[in-house]
């Protein structure tokens, strides 16, 4: 069974025979990531800034970096700003060597900023804005999602048209959680983004692919929204923030899970026996013997992480496998 099989199954309770990783640093990975990129002719006009014209600053520190310069700072700027165009032939060159050199990998796409529709709207402008364009500027705030929503309906589409078959899951990124709430009320991000995400998944699914979400903080209000419009899985880097055992009894064997050991807590500051205590936990509490669950390494430089909880995790869930989801004992 290859690698893309593997996924497959496991996103679609169809009985993995092995438990399906994502754990480069070990040369054991099933799933590739690759972003479609800016346009190879794009010149940033500024140091940092992406095609979207927001400008990232960055530390020494080996992550994604802060925005600080946000394209639509004021609405007026709107009426010069020029959109991105998703249908340049160049964004997708990176993506078919991938799959040439990867061929039984499952494949998973993404923005190369990784932002979709909230992070997007939010880098145009500025974060503190966005959250009170909410309540102040309902009807440009549409209009601008929209326009956002508009160019990624287009990366969809083209990616279903270039790779039919060949690209298998687009990651959506969007933070909507902070430590114990989200970032936004329910009704609030119902009515501006509900529909939207309900949109966005259909034209994933009709490219051929499954549509998985990336989303960090506490989002369980949020999950059966998010659950409703389609998301086949979700990525989600702090178990702990959600609650193992709260997520897993009311979502284990209805979506797909590609968890990590907790980013915040257990993988950066934990030992090596709280690593492995909770890779067994998400397992036994995400997973299904059927699948749903597809563990994944983070960067353990970028949250200060140890090698050895680095190697727990991974040895941990390559040891326990598929036999270890769901099963009630410790």
């Amino acid at each position: 069974m290859t690698s893309r099989e593997l996924v497959f199954r496991a996103m679609e309770f169809r009985r993995p025979e092995r438990l399906p990783l994502s754990c480069p640093s070990f040369g054991v990975f099933d799933v590739v990531a690759v972003p479609y990129t800016a346009p190879a002719d794009w010149r940033p006009s500024a140091e940092g800034e992406d095609e979207w014209g927001a400008v990232w600053v960055k530390t020494d520190i080996p992550n994604m970096g802060q925005m600080k310069r946000h394209p639509i700072d004021q609405w007026d700027d709107l009426g010069s700003y020029a959109f991105p165009d998703p249908d340049v032939e160049s964004r997708y060159d990176r993506i078919r060597d991938i799959i040439e050199e990867h061929p039984d990998k499952y494949i998973v796409c993404l923005a190369e900023t990784v932002l979709t529709l909230w992070e997007r709207y939010y880098s145009l402008r500025r974060f503190q804005q966005a959250l009170m364009d909410f309540l102040l500027h309902p009807r440009e705030m549409h209009d601008l999602l929209e326009r956002i929503l508009s160019f990624h309906i287009g990366i969809m589409r083209n990616l279903g048209r270039r790779f039919a078959g060949r690209v298998h899951a687009f990651l959506v990124s969007d933070d909507w959680g902070i430590q114990h709430s989200t970032l936004v009320s329910v009704p609030l991000r119902r009515e501006f983004f509900k529909a939207r995400y309900r949109r966005l998944v259909a034209v994933i699914h009709d490219a051929g692919m499954h549509a998985i979400l990336h989303s960090d903080g506490r989002i369980n209000d949020l999950m059966p929204d998010l659950v409703e419009v389609g998301f086949d899985g979700f990525n989600l880097h702090s178990p702990t923030v959600v609650g193992i055992e709260e997520i897993g009894r009311d979502y284990a064997g209805r979506v797909a899970f590609w968890p990590c050991v907790d980013i915040q807590n257990t993988y950066a500051r934990g030992t090596v026996e709280d690593v492995r205590r909770e890779a067994w936990m998400l397992l036994r509490h995400w997973g299904t013997r059927d699948g749903g669950i597809i563990p994944v390494e983070y960067g353990r430089e970028e949250v200060g992480a140890s090698e050895q909880n680095l190697r727990a995790a991974f040895e941990t869930f390559q040891a326990l496998g598929i036999e270890a989801c769901g099963r009630p004992d410790p």
